[in-house]
């Protein structure tokens, strides 16, 4: 399925790019989060008339990723999880658990944000974890897991 960006999308294209994509990551995903429209000669004419203020669009979200980057950095947090008596988890922390420990300390991560390309942790110990604020931004928190 032909569509046209309305926003930079990474390993796929910048705004005003006319790309060709799966129909289901086109209909499901980047035409409801408005990030493309459907490749037609009236969207492409409107993209390219709006271009500029697309990509000042953009530029002012990109801007925000970054400042809320700084605010985040040297963030930590501590997670207590029952453990068995050999000191191995019950179970696993997720983004989930992640996002609700930042939470209690009043610091809004959504778990969408947490990123853990190994799977789940399990084990104790302290674990750096990769926050992505913006496709483009992304800072490393300290998550500390504990026995209760």
């Amino acid at each position: 399925m032909k569509i046209i960006l309305l926003d930079k999308i990474q390993r796929l294209g910048e705004i005003g790019d006319v790309v060709e994509v799966n129909s289901g990551y086109a209909r499901n995903f980047l035409i409801p989060q408005k990030k493309a429209a459907f490749a037609s000669d009236k969207n492409i004419a409107e993209v390219e008339a709006k271009k500029d203020e697309l990509a000042a669009i953009s530029e002012d979200v990109l801007i925000q990723a970054k400042a809320r980057a700084k605010d985040l950095e040297g963030s930590n947090c501590e997670i207590l999880v029952p453990v068995t008596e050999e000191g191995a988890l019950y179970g696993s922390v997720g983004t989930r658990d992640i996002s609700e420990a930042f939470m209690s300390n009043q610091i809004q991560i959504d778990k969408s944000e947490v990123q853990l390309p190994d799977g789940p942790l399990k084990e104790t110990g302290d674990h750096n974890i990769v926050i992505s604020v913006h496709p483009e931004v992304s800072i490393e928190v300290l998550v500390k897991v504990s026995p209760e």
